[in-house]
């Protein structure tokens, strides 16, 4: 039910699988980030009892429990129930960090005949946590080279946040193989926030901070939404063909109330106790949000030749974005900031089946995000576009236990906002960003005893319009090269398994300045040791960067994100 943001997301002990789009996902989606879109799919009710419990304690007090049952509730087992529920409480490798997790799930699947099936979940979590923002820079712009506990951020510094979600499912199958579903939602936010942080960089001959800004505000949101769709096969030219064809509506309503904003002056770097907690009441500002978006979409596959299939797609989306102020700022009435209607997103893409082996594709993929900057004749900018175009080959050996991958893309962003340099204060919407790159990647059991996995990424990305940093590299908050190596063997005969894996990513700038302010390509290994005490009970102890490397993972700005990658850690699970 929406998009990931700043704070807290469930407990992954909610779900049975995350799946990742690769891309603009405007088919389904409507409007969005080109980059892609990830699908939480949820965990359900057995057929047969089943149940797990799992404890870790790792380094820096992260303790864990994790507790998963589930049961048929008649005699028919067409009624199922399952519940989960884990609790953590953790320190972190920085100073005066804590954070506390309590999370619930529950679910029951009902058959009401063999065609016909219901599911209804609730979820609910709470997380109390002190917020981190990375480290500030020098103020003239280079890094500094600090403990890895240091902390910019006052004890007192509070993030609270309570998640709640209740959904609806129902499923129907036809005679002639074609499934009606129908998903309804609603989702709640209650977040609190607390904090001061530095405005600007450290003085590097004073050591001082020159402006800490604390402020506070409490959040709520609600998201109802819903999906009906359709999916099956048909008939066409003496072939079999399939096709999906829905509708779908979200409406995101949310209200913030603000405290005071105030500032601390001359913190020296590394004493945030320094700071004094501020209170965020009174309320000094209120403001309400809106964004209401649907569509329509299709998308069908022709099997053209029994090696060819051809994919196409579409989607008709509308969307709104409207504002206003609530008490206690003098309270007005809704401003549309963003209107758009029946934006059309296409989908295509061709699979060509070379043998039983192997498959070259290609796609193309459309979305968009509505704007609310202003050009100088007082029109919202076009939406901006994001378009991708993938080629790649993959293939599946070892009787389907081995999957391999490899793919070269282009994103284009068009219609970015820049600045109006003729008319400050306003905007125009020719901009243009390029990212290009090509992965490889291989999964799976090469041998029976030998689990992998394999990965390398290239990606690169540049401004092509824009009237101040046409032809500058585009921060991406990724490295250009990336490697990623993970591999579990089972010893034959034996009770043991031993894991080991290895992160290398080549040079990150983020928001940095290239050759003043970029983290430094770095390698990370891991290794896991585990025993099966019984088949049903086993005991893993892990180990994160073993040779306890000291790297900045993320680079950001002169006063916040330039964040260190964690130290060597130690679990038992």
């Amino acid at each position: 039910f929406g998009g990931l943001n700043a704070t807290q997301q469930y407990d992954v002990a909610m779900f049975d699988r995350i799946e990742v789009l690769r891309g603009p996902a405007g088919l389904f989606q409507g409007s969005g980030q080109p980059g892609g879109t990830v699908n939480f799919v949820r965990k359900r009710a057995p057929g047969e009892t089943q149940g797990s419990l799992a404890l870790t304690h790792g380094s820096w007090s992260n303790n864990r429990a994790e507790f998963d049952a589930g049961t048929p509730l008649n005699d028919d087992g067409s009624l199922r129930g399952r519940f989960v529920a884990t609790l953590q409480d953790r320190e972190f490798y920085y100073d005066d960090a804590k954070s506390r997790k309590n999370f619930v799930y529950g679910t029951l699947d009902y058959d009401l005949t063999s065609s016909t099936s219901f599911s209804f979940y609730v979820a609910s979590q709470d997380d109390k946590t002190n917020p981190f923002m990375g480290l500030p820079a020098y103020t003239d712009g280079t890094l500094i080279d600090t403990s890895r506990s240091t902390t910019t951020m006052p004890s007192w510094a509070r993030n609270e946040t309570r998640n709640t979600t209740i959904g609806f499912e129902a499923a129907h199958h036809l005679d002639n193989g074609w499934q009606l579903k129908a998903l309804v939602g609603h989702a709640s936010r209650d977040w609190r926030l607390n904090d001061a942080f530095p405005t600007g960089g450290v003085d590097p001959a004073t050591g001082l901070i020159g402006n800490y800004l604390r402020r506070g505000w409490d959040y709520e949101s609600t998201r109802e939404s819903f999906d009906v769709y359709g999916t099956g096969p048909f008939s066409l030219l003496g072939r079999q063909h399939a096709a999906t064809v829905g509708f779908n509506y979200e409406r995101l309503s949310e209200e913030r109330l603000s405290g005071a904003n105030s500032s601390i002056a001359n913190v020296p770097f590394g004493r945030a106790d320094l700071v004094p907690k501020n209170s965020i009441k009174p309320y000094v500002g209120g403001f309400g949000y809106e964004t209401t978006q649907n569509g329509m979409y299709s998308q069908l596959r022709f099997s053209l030749t029994d090696p060819l299939t051809v994919v196409l797609g579409g989607r008709f989306s509308n969307y709104t974005y409207r504002s206003r102020n609530v008490s206690p700022s003098p309270s007005t009435s809704w401003d549309e900031r963003s209107r758009e209607r029946n934006i059309f997103t296409p989908y295509a893409g061709v699979v060509y089946r070379i043998n039983q082996h192997l498959a070259l594709y290609s796609s193309y993929a459309d979305i968009f995000m509505p704007q609310t900057q202003q050009a100088v004749s007082g029109r919202n900018l076009d939406p901006r576009e994001g378009r991708q175009i993938e080629v790649g080959i993959k293939g599946e050996f070892n009787d389907g236990k081995l999957q391999f991958g490899a793919s070269v893309f282009r994103t284009r962003d068009v219609n970015r906002s820049f600045n109006d340099l003729d008319n400050p204060g306003f905007f125009l919407s020719a901009g243009e960003v390029e990212v290009k790159g090509a992965e490889v990647e291989i999964s799976g059991s090469p041998t029976a005893n030998l689990q992998l996995m394999a990965g390398y990424a290239y990606i690169t990305s540049s401004y092509e319009v824009d009237r101040l940093r046409e032809g500058e590299r585009f921060s991406l908050f990724e490295p250009r090269h990336s490697l990623k190596l993970y591999g579990t063997y089972r010893f034959a005969g034996t009770p043991w398994r031993a894991s080991a894996g290895m992160t290398a990513n080549s040079a990150v700038i983020g928001t940095g300045e290239k050759g003043l302010r970029e983290g430094t390509g770095y390698a990370v290994f891991n290794a896991q040791l585990g025993y099966d005490i019984t088949q049903k009970t086993s005991l893993t102890l892990a180990v994160n960067n073993l040779t306890d490397r000291k790297y900045y993972e993320r680079i950001g700005g002169l006063n916040t994100y330039n964040t260190y990658g964690e130290p060597r850690s130690v679990s038992l699970n």
